[in-house]
């Protein structure tokens, strides 16, 4: 309870002190970077995570096939948070699919342990 407390404290002091950093995304704006993403990657040197723009707003799929790393998916419709799920490596739980509770148009696949804003939008474990 008390790592909880002292976590909230950071990040609310952090905010006040404007301390969190923008994000450092890779940038997925065509379907076949969309397919691709993080697939094959097994550490990512200079970024937060990749960011997938859309066209369109849609119920969005995501996978953890090929990929290697510990991710936070975010799901943002219109600049607005709407959900947060788990992907992990493939090769530590097998096979997983999450998906977006709503329809979305950008979709923010962050690395485990990294905060930083979107849009000024707080993303965080």
């Amino acid at each position: 309870m008390l790592i909880i407390f002292n976590i909230i404290l950071f990040l609310l002091v952090s905010l006040s002190q404007g301390q969190v950093r923008e994000c450092r995304l890779l940038v997925a704006d065509t379907p076949e970077k969309h397919e691709r993403g993080l697939m094959h990657i097994r550490s990512l040197v200079g970024y937060d995570g990749m960011v997938f723009l859309y066209k369109d707003r849609a119920i969005r799929h995501f996978w953890n096939k090929n990929t290697y790393l510990e991710l936070y998916v975010y799901w943002i419709d219109r600049d607005k948070l709407v959900g947060k799920s788990y992907l992990p490596p493939e090769e530590k739980a097998g096979p997983v699919i999450v998906s977006s509770p709503k329809p979305v148009d950008t979709v923010v696949e962050l690395l485990k342990g990294r905060t930083c804003t979107y849009k000024n939008i707080l993303l965080s474990p």
